[in-house]
């Protein structure tokens, strides 16, 4: 060996290991370019790790010569290869300081790995497994390593060992004088059960033995815990995290017994909390890789209690009340925050009568607790629960919304902060059904923010004022405003944080949300407070991340005023704005670029086609963006040093120095947001962009981490823009499919149509399958089947409706990927609201294409219909309430040109008469309706049976309206069971009014009118009321004061619907359409004519009310 070259790299390496070693950087790129490029530096590396001056510089030889392995040890000469390896063998078993035997243990491996690829060095495997096996326990120890770094850098030719492994480490992992020794055998079985799994097909002698030695696993995790050895119970749980992707067959049934260990040393508060953190993990990963098993198993409820217990334990109050770092909060991982998490995680994977039920049955006992910890921890967990299962937390606010007013009014911050927590979740989430309580909780907010003591209680209840204010109804912001308007101010002047004022700049533009038109008395005043925080937009120098967010979300909600305000009142700021706007599009912050496009999204909608004549400077900027590269890697050093770095790096290496930039992902998906609303704006000023868009947003589908969703989003609404500009309204086609557009468009519905359904098949995120479902069901519904399919080809039609029928039985990618295959097949598991979801989005695919297909949908149909009335018996409520609510919409779809008329009803009437869901029941009701009006043939044989169901279904809504039964009937699911119910009822009226006792029938139907939703339902029941006046009919005549009270409320609500459609902030009230009294202005005139009439007839009975004596005027 060169002893010069040796003493050179000993010193140069000497420069590394030293602390704050100026030559660092030389010295690094000395190695690579000098010494790395050489042979020899493989022996001299190894001399260094044996022989080295201190433990330092021995570690860092170690490490950089496996790196070198795979390079160069091929070069190297038969002698010195025999030569090293005996060396190395001899100084892991001699060397006395573990962490250098590691070292040359890890070496070895290396050496092992490469040698054994070219079936050289036969007898190092033999020796090892005869070494481990012997009756020194340090040589057992040591040769465990060797053996499990080996098996970690899975080399396949150690497959020929697999019975070997299992028998050597099924007996050290009982090692009764080592626990090393026992934690080395249970890691190297991870591995090993990696071996197994690569045989072509799974021996099951293999897989029975692994199995049969997870409980000794357990057993090394029992003893590692009790020693309190953390570092290893880390190492164990490591191994159970990769059991749970194992093939069954490796596992039998231990892995709800896994599960339940964990649950077992997460709540013992006698053990190490790090290693209760590692239990918490490894069930969250249960619930992501054996989410069905766990269903199946009812584990849910144990896991649930489990949680809560663990988030009511003691918490570091003084961190809890000043900590203002929301980052520095979500990174703690104490058994208390990971808890919640746990219960996040259960929320959203598991159904929500495991999970959400549980935390719901547990409210009032925690809450009335003596300890403050369990009160935070319940209003904890129904801020998490809220995500995942927002549906079924919506049927228990008799319950949840007086618990959060209870926090707020409790004595101990810790739970005033939970509280105000969990409001903001709620908001987030439920938005409009949380601000309907705005009476109970406003007080509150406010006097919290005026008496808080702690910063952190300040900010979450400005927060929660925010969300608050967002969601109040129009007509019920104005009695605040005034006062509100100058509490917001004064909390802008009397900060000077730059945090806190960010929640407050947020509160302002919320409540403009809220107020729309009626925000402008205090507009100029609000323009003023917050022009100082956007000068000199694009001068960011000092500035810290408070400051630029107080930026960004000033210019974001000045642009919500403008929504709110409207086009006139804004536009002496407008232009300037939008400069200003443009700057911070162009400066170096991400966060300010992003809220520039959400200021010029909003303007979009705004001035809608006046806002052409800025697409030219501020298109480049958005496709600029959507072009920036979401993924970077880490180096710090120049070309020469990365081609270095390259040429010695491991893919463990290369891949370690990627990482995806968050902030540049956020970025893109609000541009391609502006985008979208950029081109539903312009509409024809946008054609010559749309090109360039398509391409650019492909390729974020295709490539982009964070965006693939928002990018399908803008796709398809570009999509509607060039519909738009073609003069196509929506809802205006010709039904069937036949096509009815030009070349041109067409060519870009194909481009969409083609980047949707290319790779859905293999699509494995349930969130992108929703985003693809929705664009295709709203654009099918708005503008025909030429979105799916020329009138030639139905190649795609028949694509999508194979996608539609895959997710409907739960044959889908997205649905599969984790499926276990030990849970059987023919059990149906209870759904969580997320998978109910997926199913709906596919069903309303169906639906629309009813709508637009009419009769050519009864191919289709023909195909589904077997899988769609096979979901009426899912034993998921929500899933049997979709394929019903489907089924009914299908029926509306196809109206008269629908042979399975017969068929619909059978199954209806049975689901209509024997469902315990008063949901479920609601939505059969509405489809027989439906199908008696359409109905080719004479349907009075079944009114006996569907007139009873009908007088039970309203029994028990009404039942449910007054005591608010536990049993998820929310008011809107009771409404629309009125709805339904009435609507059917008047539909079979109308078809055959001798079979309808209406002396009876009449009475019941218009004491639950008014209706309070699915104001669809009117369009039968107005047509029986004029009707029956018609023909005289007397239970009419009785009924004309309640007759005259019902339309009273309808001219109010359609008055309250055109006046907000008017007044309200743009593009708030996004469901307009749902509040019509009227589906149609004739419907609405020949009401019109119908109070002249009873006006006439009764006295100017009609004229004597104020609201319907303007209608008649």
């Amino acid at each position: 060996m060169d002893q010069q070259f040796l003493n050179q790299l000993e010193q140069t390496l000497g420069l590394i290991v030293q602390p704050n070693s100026s030559g660092l950087k030389e010295a690094t790129k000395a190695l690579q370019t000098q010494f790395y490029t050489q042979p020899s530096s493989i022996p001299a590396l190894i001399h260094i790790l044996q022989n080295g001056s201190d433990d330092g510089l021995k570690q860092l030889a170690g490490v950089e010569v496996r790196k070198l392995i795979g390079k160069h040890w091929k070069n190297l000469d038969e002698n010195s290869k025999t030569q090293i390896k005996s060396s190395l063998l001899q100084s892991a078993f001699s060397e006395n300081k573990e962490i250098i035997r590691h070292s040359n243990a890890r070496v070895i491996a290396s050496i092992g790995t490469e040698e054994l690829e070219e079936n050289k060095w036969p007898d190092l495997v033999p020796n090892l497994i005869h070494a481990a096996s012997g009756e020194d326990s340090a040589t057992r120890q040591t040769s465990s390593f060797v053996l499990l770094c080996l098996l970690e850098d899975f080399t396949p030719s150690l497959a020929s060992y697999v019975d070997d492994f299992l028998n050597l480490f099924g007996q050290t992992i009982n090692d009764t004088t080592s626990l090393e020794t026992r934690s080395l055998a249970a890691q190297a079985l991870n591995h090993v059960s990696a071996l197994i799994e690569e045989e072509d097909v799974i021996n099951p002698q293999h897989a029975a033995k692994f199995s049969s030695l997870i409980p000794s696993v357990v057993n090394v995790l029992d003893a590692v815990i009790k020693a309190d050895d953390s570092v290893n119970a880390k190492l164990i749980f490591n191994c159970l995290n990769d059991f749970l992707l194992l093939d069954s067959q490796l596992t039998a049934n231990s892995i709800l017994e896994l599960v339940k260990l964990a649950l077992q040393i997460s709540v013992n508060t006698e053990i190490d909390e790090d290693v209760r953190v590692f239990a918490v993990q490894f069930i969250i990963s249960a619930l992501t890789y054996r989410k069905s098993k766990i269903i199946q198993a009812r584990l849910g409820p144990e896991i649930t209690v489990a949680a809560l217990k663990v988030a009511s334990e003691e918490i570091d109050v003084d961190d809890e009340l000043n900590n203002e770092e929301e980052a520095a909060e979500n990174e703690e991982n104490t058994p208390s925050s990971i808890a919640i998490r746990l219960l996040a995680f259960a929320s959203a994977d598991l159904p929500p009568s495991q999970v959400a039920s549980v935390i719901v049955e547990h409210l009032p006992a925690m809450l009335q607790s003596s300890n403050a910890f369990q009160r935070r921890s319940i209003l904890l967990a129904i801020s998490v629960a809220v995500g995942g299962s927002p549906d079924y937390i919506l049927s228990q606010f008799d319950k949840i919304i007086p618990a959060t007013i209870s926090g707020l009014n409790d004595n101990e911050p810790i739970v005033k902060l939970a509280a105000l927590k969990c409001i903001h979740q709620l908001t987030t989430d439920l938005q409009d059904e949380v601000a309907k309580f705005h009476n109970e909780y406003l007080p509150l907010i406010i006097d919290i923010i005026d008496t808080a003591k702690f910063v952190v209680i300040y900010n979450y209840a400005t927060v929660a004022l925010d969300g608050l204010l967002e969601f109040i109804a129009y007509d019920a912001i104005s009695k605040y405003l005034e006062p509100l308007m100058n509490k917001l101010f004064y909390m802008l002047e009397s900060n000077k944080s730059s945090k806190l004022r960010c929640a407050v700049v947020s509160a302002i533009g919320s409540a403009a949300f809220a107020a729309g038109i009626a925000f402008v008395p205090f507009f100029k005043t609000s323009v003023q407070y917050l022009g100082q925080f956007i000068e000199n937009c694009s001068q960011i120098e000092g500035m810290n991340d408070d400051d630029i967010e107080l930026r960004a979300l000033t210019f974001e909600n000045i642009s919500t005023m403008a929504r709110a305000v409207r086009s006139e009142n804004f536009a002496e700021y407008a232009e300037p704005l939008v400069n200003s706007a443009y700057e911070a599009i162009q400066t170096e912050s991400a966060r300010l670029r992003e809220s520039g496009y959400a200021f010029i999204a909003n303007l979009a909608k705004v001035y809608g086609e006046n806002f052409a004549p800025f697409l030219k400077t501020i298109l480049p900027e958005i496709f600029k963006t959507l072009e920036l590269d979401e993924y970077q890697f880490n180096f710090d050093g120049d070309a020469e040093d990365l081609a270095a770095f390259a040429d010695g790096a491991t893919e463990d290496d290369l891949q370690n120095k990627f990482t995806v930039n968050t902030g540049i992902a956020y970025e893109k998906e609000v541009a391609a947001a502006a985008l979208s609303e950029l081109a539903l704006g312009t509409k024809e000023h946008f054609l010559p962009y749309v090109e360039q868009s398509l391409k650019v947003l492909t390729e974020q589908v295709e490539e982009s981490y964070g965006l693939k969703e928002t990018a399908m989003d803008t796709i398809w609404n570009i999509v509607k823009s060039v519909l738009l500009a073609a003069k196509i309204e929506p809802g205006s086609y010709p039904r069937g499919t036949q096509s009815y557009v030009d070349a041109n468009v067409l060519a870009v519905i194909q481009k969409a149509r083609t980047t949707t359904l290319s790779d859905l098949a293999d699509e494995f995120e349930n969130s992108m399958v929703i985003t693809v479902f929705e664009n295709i069901a709203k654009m099918i519904k708005q503008f025909g089947s030429v979105i799916i399919m020329d009138s030639s080809d139905s190649k795609t039609l028949e694509s999508l409706c194979v996608q539609v029928v895959s997710v409907l039985k739960g044959e889908h990618t997205c649905q599969t990927i984790h499926l276990e295959e030990d849970v059987p097949k023919d059990e149906e598991l209870d759904a969580s609201e997320t998978d109910a979801t997926l199913q709906d989005v596919a069903l309303e695919v169906l639906v629309s294409l009813s709508y637009s297909m009419q009769g050519d949908f009864t191919g289709i149909f023909q195909d589904i219909k077997s899988v769609l009335f096979g979901l009426f018996e899912s034993k998921s409520k929500n899933k049997r309430s979709n394929a019903v609510g489907a089924t009914s919409e299908i029926a509306a779809g196809m109206k008269d040109q629908n042979p399975f008329v017969q068929e619909m009803l059978e199954h209806l009437i049975t689901i209509l008469t024997s469902d315990k869901s008063l949901e479920v029941r609601g939505n059969a009701a509405y489809g027989v309706g439906l199908l008696c009006e359409y109905a080719p043939f004479d349907v009075s044989a079944i009114y006996g049976p569907v007139l009873k169901a009908m007088y039970e279904l309203l029994t028990t809504a009404d039942q449910k309206a007054l005591t608010a039964e536990d049993d998820e009937a929310t008011r809107e699911i009771i409404d629309r069971a009125f709805a339904n119910a009435s609507g059917c009822v008047a539909r079979m009226a109308l078809k055959h009014e001798g079979s309808v006792p209406l002396e009876q029938t009449l009475p019941a139907l218009l004491a639950h009118l008014p209706l309070k939703t699915g104001f669809e339902e009117y369009a039968p029941i107005f047509e029986l009321i004029m009707k029956m006046y018609q023909n005289n009919n007397p239970v009419i005549s009785e009924a004309t004061p309640k007759v005259i009270e019902i339309f009273t409320s309808v001219f109010t609500n359609e008055n309250e619907r055109v006046k907000l459609e008017q007044e309200s902030t743009l593009g708030r009230e996004e469901n307009m359409e749902k509040l019509k009294q009227f589906q149609d202005e004739e419907t609405r005139q020949k009401v019109i004519e119908l109070l002249k009439y009873l006006n006439g007839r009764y006295d100017g009975i009609v004229a004597q009310n104020p609201i319907l004596a303007a209608v008649i005027a």
